[in-house]
């Protein structure tokens, strides 16, 4: 058998391409060896799991061989922790053929000894991240996070991170620990996400927060067709505290703690492409969405007499990108909606506080202070977002390098909100719209957005929010990962 090496994705198609194949796909094969080069820091149990299709057997046809040689080279993409996998066959003229394998064609037609090799390139395996946010809501915030992508040597993933912000009138301090360990059949895989949130609302809720909970779950990633998703049980331990007597009644009646119990299912998809492939931080084509549901439960801790309250809670967020005149122009749509179905009557049986949709803020809707388009919050919300880049003029900006596939793009925008949030939109006829224009750098470790903001409830005298004027944010980050 002549030497035949194949590299990267699709590997049923570049095999077929050489006249081997259709020649001799019958050929009785004798697999001898397996053999993996590069991937030392993992163990011998996760190779075996992965490349069972092949250790299975050593009797083969060159079509059986090259399919379970597929197979296997599915299960090491579908780890995510190899950058490149090429796999090549040769004959393996040292090995001997045992008595008891099959002739497959006839008596005539020995089987040839050959063995497989995988070269493999990981990616980094540790890796640690900062970053340093500042916006018109929040004076700073620190993210923290470390990833160790090879825990206990079997490509199991332990991310922890801390979320901090250290000034009023947002302070807060997030922390979180997760576990994602591979199955069998890696594209599924088993996850334990546990945190720990302690948050100021004064501003907005004349209260403070404490929680306390995880989730432990099943997760499936088809990397081929970018489609995730999560299904799992959750448990959260909440407490409101700090109020005093501006606080309003739907806030202080969960006061002290709070247990909620959930079932929880999350679907996302995207075919999403960019303006460069390599720091993949501008879309220019495609769509990607994702779906949320859970079924969750209540209760009280300190009134054990009261009854819990059950909800279904749903939402919907989608992206749109389209790119014209050579990158020159990039739209993109985006809708969001969500609904909290409670079958007892919301007087009997209220929806927490923190479980309600709330709209407001640098990242959720531009020109109103944060969760200020109804301080209250609602079980319905909606909002739809469009924005028009485009590219600097040459005299203005010109990148030095890749101008029509600029790494880190430059763009004047302009962009328009429009959204609601309240218990029953249908009986509300209440609109809060934005409109605003600015510059927006885009980079993964330092990116930056200026914008100016004209804003507006429309059929509500109450315009508490509003913050028209100049809209900042900055964010600057480093990593070990590979730079762009």
């Amino acid at each position: 058998m002549e030497n035949i090496s194949i590299n990267h994705v699709d590997l049923q198609t570049k095999i077929i391409a050489q006249d081997i194949l259709d020649k001799s796909s019958s050929q009785p094969i004798y697999l001898s060896s397996v053999e993996v080069v590069g991937g030392e820091t993992f163990s011998n149990v996760f190779f075996k799991k992965l490349l069972s299709p092949l250790l299975e057997t050593s009797d083969y046809t060159f079509g059986k061989l090259v399919s379970n040689v597929e197979a296997s080279y599915n299960k090491l993409k579908d780890t995510e922790v190899f950058t490149d996998i090429g796999v090549s066959f040769s004959t393996d003229f040292t090995s001997g053929i045992p008595s008891n394998v099959k002739n497959y064609n006839s008596k005539t037609d020995k089987p040839i000894p050959t063995k497989v090799k995988f070269d493999v390139k990981s990616i980094n395996l540790n890796i640690g991240e900062y970053f340093l946010n500042l916006d018109n809501d929040t004076p700073l915030n620190v993210n923290l996070h470390y990833l160790n992508n090879n825990f206990n040597s079997n490509a199991e993933l332990i991310n922890v991170g801390v979320d901090y912000n250290p000034y009023k009138p947002n302070q807060h301090l997030v922390t979180n620990g997760k576990l994602i360990s591979n199955l069998t059949n890696p594209r599924f895989k088993f996850v334990i996400d546990l945190f720990n949130t302690n948050q100021n609302n004064k501003i907005w809720q004349k209260s403070s927060e404490n929680s306390l909970g995880g989730v432990i779950g099943l997760q499936y990633n088809n990397t081929s067709r970018n489609l995730h998703f999560l299904t799992g049980l959750s448990i959260l331990k909440r407490k409101l505290h700090d109020m005093d007597d501006s606080t309003i009644d739907d806030v202080k009646l969960f006061a002290g703690d709070n247990i909620k119990s959930s079932i929880i299912n999350e679907l996302s998809y995207s075919n999403l492409s960019f303006l460069n492939s390599a720091t993949n931080n501008f879309p220019v084509n495609g769509f990607n969405f994702l779906l949320s549901n859970e079924l969750s439960s209540n209760q009280q801790l300190n009134d054990p007499s009261s009854d819990s309250g059950y909800f279904c809670k749903s939402s919907f967020t989608s992206n749109i990108f389209k790119t014209f005149a050579n990158n020159y122009l990039t739209l993109k749509i985006s809708n969001s909606f969500g609904s909290i179905y409670n079958p007892l009557l919301e007087e009997l049986s209220p929806v927490h506080v923190s479980d309600r949709f709330y709209l407001g803020g640098s990242k959720s809707f531009k020109g109103y202070s944060k969760n200020s388009i109804n301080a209250n919050g609602g079980n319905q919300f909606y909002k739809l977002d469009s924005s028009l880049f485009l590219k600097l003029p040459h005299f203005l900006y010109s990148p030095k390098h890749n101008q029509n596939n600029e790494a880190n793009p430059l763009r004047l925008y302009v962009n328009g909100i429009a959204g609601n949030v309240s218990d029953n939109l249908l009986d509300d006829s209440s609109l809060s719209t934005s409109v605003g224009f600015g510059l927006k750098y885009f980079n993964n470790w330092a990116h930056f957005d200026l914008g100016y903001y004209l804003s507006k409830k429309i059929n509500n005298v109450d315009q508490l929010g509003v913050k028209d004027g100049l809209q900042f944010s900055l964010s600057v980050g480093g990593s070990n990962r590979s730079s762009f």
